[in-house]
């Protein structure tokens, strides 16, 4: 597996590992504040200084400026560069916090790309399953909520297992179920499934 993991301009966690690293717009200039060398940097870099651009190119293998007049979003030109760069993995990093409209595109995005695309901030975990049968590992995330335009599940190995259960957009009851044991079993039999493993926000003293 070929992984990229691509840092977002909102990004206020960045995964340290080994995976090659490519900075969309500011998220160019976060990856470079932390001093971590990027494949590539790619955005219009409009809202950056002169300064901070500089900063960007000294981190960066290479520097792909945009059009800031284009029809698809920071992210979406990230993806499709590294697509184009032959990675079959693709981790995105990006607070769902920030702006709804670009969340709703990366979530779209990953229910575009089941098995490719994967998103991950400080809280949540989110990936799409289409046909077949998936291990979901616990790990750290307390809760596990499913979604779908379209589909046909059965999920166990959880507090509220569905069985060859049709879903679609209308159905909401499928949130904050939760892992028991180390991994919950998911079986799509047919259509696309986004997964989003989730904690709540930890309260500071």
């Amino acid at each position: 597996m070929h992984t990229a993991v691509i840092i977002l301009g909102n990004a206020v966690w960045i995964p340290r590992c080994s995976d090659d690293c490519i900075g969309a717009d500011r998220g160019a200039l976060i990856t470079a504040k932390n001093n971590i060398r990027m494949k590539a940097a790619i955005g219009d870099f409009d809202s950056v200084t002169d300064e901070e651009f500089a900063l960007i190119s000294e981190w960066a293998d290479e520097v792909i400026r945009l059009n800031p007049i284009k029809d698809d979003t920071d992210s979406e030109a990230a993806v499709r560069f590294a697509l184009e760069r032959g990675y079959d993995h693709i981790l995105l990093c990006s607070e769902l916090s920030g702006r709804a409209d670009h969340t709703v595109v990366n979530l779209r995005l990953i229910g575009q790309m089941p098995g490719i695309l994967e998103l991950c901030d400080s809280q949540n975990h989110v990936s799409a399953y289409q046909k077949g049968v998936y291990r979901i590992s616990k790990g750290n995330m307390k809760y596990i909520s499913l979604f779908a335009e379209e589909a046909c599940v059965t999920f166990e190995q959880v507090s509220y297992p569905l069985y060859e259960r049709h879903l679609t957009y209308r159905d909401l009851y499928t949130v904050s179920n939760e892992i028991i044991g180390k991994e919950a079993i998911l079986t799509v039999h047919e259509g696309t499934v986004l997964v989003i493993q989730s904690n709540d926000i930890k309260k500071t003293s």
